[in-house]
């Protein structure tokens, strides 16, 4: 069974371009300004930029507060939800991977693409003032250049200056990092991900995945402290809740069906491990936060 989600309209069509700026104000200030603030998905990725006032966004159930020189990335299909306040001014940049396939290589799209992998990298990224005037620069006149496209070389332009942005939020998250070090691990993690993604219902063991992909656990526990900050099982833990919570939130499962889903034998073993990391039962979470 599908989750179902609200029919969410951006008021806006990407056409041909699969690109589109729009002004955070606006979208708050629109009729249906309401249904933002139910959780829901898109088929495109999204920075949003704040150039003004304080607020918070929901991505995958966190809360994210946000002030003036914040910059979240939201990937498309992740569950998100905006808080509306009127005060809040910014951009929202909105694209497909169309929109950059058409310009830039593989590589180059793979390390875009990995900027919005909240289990990478932290979709939130606080710029200081110098920093953030490039941002703020570049989101400008890319939204000069999209409210003209006055001749065929505007969206070619619009993709440089969006290929530049993004490699400066990548400049100030890799900060710190151990580049080559990084670089040599993150193709193991992104590994590790995608097989956990296809057999959390098989298993929620770090042995399993570390015999698939024919490490020891303690490599692969190496892997994911140094990419995502968190043990492999921590890690395995936060996947499977996300995916418990879909469950809960955006369908009319029974709590028996969902423990099934997620690959539990008895439902009793869900609500203990559901308790275990929420401080909630399943029904308490359900009847709380469902809309």
């Amino acid at each position: 069974m599908k989750h179902c989600y609200p029919k969410v309209n951006y008021d806006f069509k990407f056409q041909n371009s699969n690109f589109k700026i729009l002004k955070l104000e606006d979208l708050f200030l629109s009729e249906n300004s309401a249904v933002f603030e139910k959780n829901h998905k898109v088929n495109f990725y999204t920075i949003m930029v704040i150039t003004n006032d304080i607020g918070r966004h929901s991505i995958d159930y966190n809360d994210f507060y946000y002030s003036k020189g914040t910059v979240l990335a939201i990937r498309k299909d992740q569950i998100h939800r905006f808080y509306i306040n009127n005060n809040v001014k910014g951009y929202l940049l909105l694209f497909k991977e169309e929109f950059l396939n058409s310009y830039l290589n593989e590589r180059q799209v793979s390390m875009t693409i990995q900027m919005f992998n909240e289990w990478i990298i932290s979709p939130k990224t606080q710029f200081n003032k110098d920093e953030f005037l490039q941002i703020l620069q570049l989101s400008t006149q890319i939204e000069k250049e999209f409210t003209n496209l006055s001749d065929d070389y505007s969206l070619k332009i619009i993709r440089s200056q969006l290929h530049v942005l993004i490699t400066l939020i990548h400049r100030t998250k890799s900060k710190g990092y151990n580049k080559i070090q990084l670089g040599n691990y993150l193709k193991e993690f992104i590994k590790f991900q995608g097989l956990l993604e296809k057999n959390y219902i098989k298993s929620k063991k770090v042995q399993y995945y570390a015999n698939k992909l024919g490490f020891s656990s303690k490599k692969l526990n190496t892997i994911v402290q140094f990419i995502a900050n968190k043990s492999a099982k921590v890690f395995i833990d936060d996947v499977v809740i996300i995916k418990a919570k879909n469950y809960l939130l955006h369908s009319n499962l029974s709590i028996k069906e969902v423990s099934f889903k997620l690959g539990f034998k008895d439902p009793a073993n869900l609500c203990k491990y559901f308790k275990k990391h929420t401080k909630f039962t399943p029904e308490a979470y359900r009847k709380r936060y469902k809309v």
